[in-house]
């Protein structure tokens, strides 16, 4: 998965035994400073570019995949300074990321790894700076350190991005073969209003678009899940919409779409169960209407609903749109869908997860205590118990605040 090639000769600047002394000492911080939450939160922040409507760090698949190269690239550049900080340092290419870019955006590939390139430079240059700056306060050993280090990290990214373009080549120039690609391509036609003739679209695909229709996204963000148990979850979710036949089609290694009739609705303890034994793997859905307008609606309310989790960093496993069709609207800002909840919540916030649970399963059927002790599979007594604790940790009675309560205790169960 992961690649490097050798670098070409190029002329160096020479330094000083003190200065790559120095350069050694500073990757050897900053092998520490890479394992740190800190810095790999402040990399995920990075906005990479996505096609102009979405961008990738809404998309937890891709999240995950940029995850994993930015800090192997930067280890592998850090590794090599120690080793040898005069030097060249090696092009390194984490191939999953580059097909990961290729298989989503297709023609503006190169240029959205181009953009994501130095997005990724600049924000490892501003944490260099900041170790170079601890390592010498004369003015003259800054100056070379920091041109070492610019020209060294320089000379890497580039090598390294003519790698990635050259992965992507290859990639394109295979595009045209197999099945799989020409279905995902037909698809993302049909999703996108692209394609015209939908008789010939539904006899390539086997699957008709005169019925209302499920469609779900089953994917997973870990490295070393098999297809094989993604198309297993896929099927799963067919046998949920209690349907015999359903459209599934590979959107890449680590995504499959599906769609089936919604003549019933979708059994979600079906899902949970099997989820249970895929434990890395996720699934968004939605539910459309009738027609084509409905199979292209189904599928992207599949995709807000898996989007709301990747802004929100949320570990659940399964989630319809329906259920988090509010939350789509609010978590444009995380950060201050957080701040908001603390605020209406108060001491709530920070409660034992059962006490918030309590209170918010109380709001959802209509503050009738009976219903809610039911769906919490608790007794009743014990429901009350704890809605007394949570009313008294409200900053306002809830009475007079139930509709923001609800909104803030729906937040932080998809954050928390």
């Amino acid at each position: 998965m992961f690649n490097i090639a050798t670098n070409t000769h190029q002329n160096w600047p020479k330094a000083s035994d003190r200065i790559t002394e120095l350069m050694r000492c500073g990757a050897e911080l900053g092998l520490e400073l890479a394992a740190s939450k800190l810095f790999i939160d402040a990399l995920e922040g990075v906005n990479f570019q996505g096609n102009g409507k979405d961008d990738l760090h809404d998309d937890p698949v891709m999240q995950a995949k940029h995850r994993r190269a930015i800090r192997a690239s930067i280890i592998h550049w850090l590794n090599a300074i120690i080793k040898s900080p005069e030097q060249a340092v090696t092009p390194y290419a984490v191939y999953e990321s580059v097909d990961s870019t290729a298989e989503m955006y297709q023609a503006q590939a190169a240029e959205i790894l181009q953009k994501n390139a130095h997005a990724i430079q600049d924000i490892a240059w501003q944490y260099w700076m900041k170790i170079v700056f601890q390592l010498t306060k004369d003015p003259l050993e800054l100056q070379q350190l920091l041109e070492l280090s610019s020209i060294s990290m320089r000379t890497y990214s580039e090598a390294s991005l003519k790698l990635w373009l050259e992965r992507l080549e290859l990639i394109t120039a295979d595009k045209k073969r197999g099945g799989i690609e020409e279905q995902r391509e037909l698809v993302g036609k049909i999703i996108s209003g692209g394609e015209r003739d939908l008789t010939r679209a539904s006899g390539l695909l086997n699957y008709s678009f005169k019925h209302t229709h499920h469609s779900a996204i089953v994917w997973s963000e870990e490295i070393d899940t098999e297809i094989s148990a993604l198309e297993n979850v896929a099927t799963v979710f067919q046998k949920a919409c209690q349907q015999n036949h359903s459209l599934k089609v590979i959107a890449s290694p680590s995504v499959i779409w599906v769609w089936a009739s919604a003549e019933f609705s979708v059994n979600e303890k079906i899902l949970e169960t099997v989820l249970k034994k895929y434990t890395g793997i996720r699934i968004s859905f939605g539910s459309g209407g009738n027609g084509i307008d409905g199979f292209r609606r189904a599928y992207l309310d599949a995709q807000a609903a898996q989007r709301v989790l990747g802004r929100l960093e949320s570990n659940i496993q399964l989630v319809s749109y329906e259920r988090v069709r509010l939350m789509a609207f609010l978590s444009k800002d995380a950060k201050s869908i957080q701040h908001y909840s603390e605020h209406v919540l108060g001491e709530l916030a920070q409660a034992p997860t059962t006490v918030r649970q309590s209170l918010h399963a109380f709001l959802e059927c209509g503050c009738n205590a009976t219903e809610a002790a039911k769906k919490l599979h608790t007794h009743r007594n014990t429901l009350l118990r704890r809605l007394t604790k949570a009313e008294e940790m409200l900053p306002r009675p809830l009475a007079e605040n139930r509709i923001q309560v609800a909104v803030a205790l729906e937040a932080l169960y998809w954050i928390l």
